[in-house]
């Protein structure tokens, strides 16, 4: 038996190191080096083939035991158990039996707790009901409650909108009787305001008209009188005044030649024709300068 178990193969583990060393420094960059790599691997596979062909040599004996082992254990495994599954068959009974009993007095527990609490169930279901109806009319109750109190405050929101409106209403009636009112009195108002306007307008153009007049009479009698004391001296002052008067006629011209705005307001209009005026008489009198 020693024998058989004894292990021995034609190389050793030393040889494989022995041979690492030397094949571990080997390189293939060379043709010399590639064929010693290439011999190198030929040798490996030899020594490998080796190996396993002793493998099967040496497992050949083992595996004939084992099946040898394996054959007995059979045997011996069907006699024990010839005697084994009868015991088992009847430990399995009673163990049935147990289950059984026990399944049924778990089920007889279930049904019972079941029953109780369906009992309980129903008798809770038959308080929740009651709980519902009562619960259900006490909301209808106090839905009818609340759609009265609803109707009564749209009631009451209506005649109090109708009351504002027709209130609103009289304010805007209101409003506008006095906003007529208010446009007829400015209306009256700037009417009168024109009217005194115009006349005040018309008594200061009598009173300018008056006051020209008098002006002009004035200034008629003062020319008189200047008239008689010029008429000595004009023909004297004539001659030295003959480049004063050709000034003053370009001055004259000026002034005729002058264009007069547009006005449009009476007051303006006036003003405009007694300036006019003015500059009409001073440009006859800047013409007559040095006149004999």
């Amino acid at each position: 038996m020693s024998e058989a178990l004894a292990v021995t193969y034609t190389v050793t583990a030393e040889d494989i190191a022995a041979k690492r060393l030397a094949y571990d420094v080997l390189a293939a960059d060379t043709p010399q080096g590639y064929e010693s790599v290439r011999v190198a691997i030929a040798d490996c596979r030899a020594t490998r083939t080796s190996i396993e062909k002793r493998r099967v040599e040496l497992k050949a004996d083992a595996l004939a035991f084992g099946r040898r082992v394996d054959s007995i254990a059979r045997e011996l495994t069907s006699l024990i158990e010839s005697i084994e599954e009868p015991l088992r068959l009847k430990k399995a009974a009673v163990d049935d039996a147990r289950e059984r009993a026990k399944a049924e007095k778990e089920a007889e527990a279930r049904r019972i707790v079941e029953e109780e609490l369906r009992i309980e169930r129903e008798a809770r279901e038959t308080q929740e009901h009651a709980a519902r109806e009562a619960e259900e009319k006490r909301l209808a109750e106090e839905r009818e409650r609340l759609a009265a109190e609803r109707a009564e405050i749209e009631r009451q929101r209506a005649e109090s909108e109708a009351r504002e409106r027709a209130a609103s209403e009289a304010l805007r009636a209101e409003k506008e009787a006095l906003e007529t009112e208010r446009q007829r009195l400015e209306a009256e108002k700037r009417a009168a305001e024109h009217a005194e306007f115009e006349r005040l307008a018309k008594i200061r153009a009598e009173a300018e008209a008056k006051e020209l007049a008098r002006l002009a009479v004035i200034a008629a009698e003062e020319e008189r009188i200047a008239e008689a004391e010029r008429a000595e001296g004009h023909r004297k002052r004539l001659e030295a005044l003959k480049p004063d008067k050709d000034k003053l006629a370009a001055f004259a011209a000026r002034l005729r030649e002058a264009e007069a705005p547009i006005v449009k307001t009476r007051d303006g209009k006036r003003a405009l024709a007694v300036a006019v005026a003015a500059l009409e008489e001073i440009a006859t009198a800047l013409e007559a300068f040095g006149s004999p």
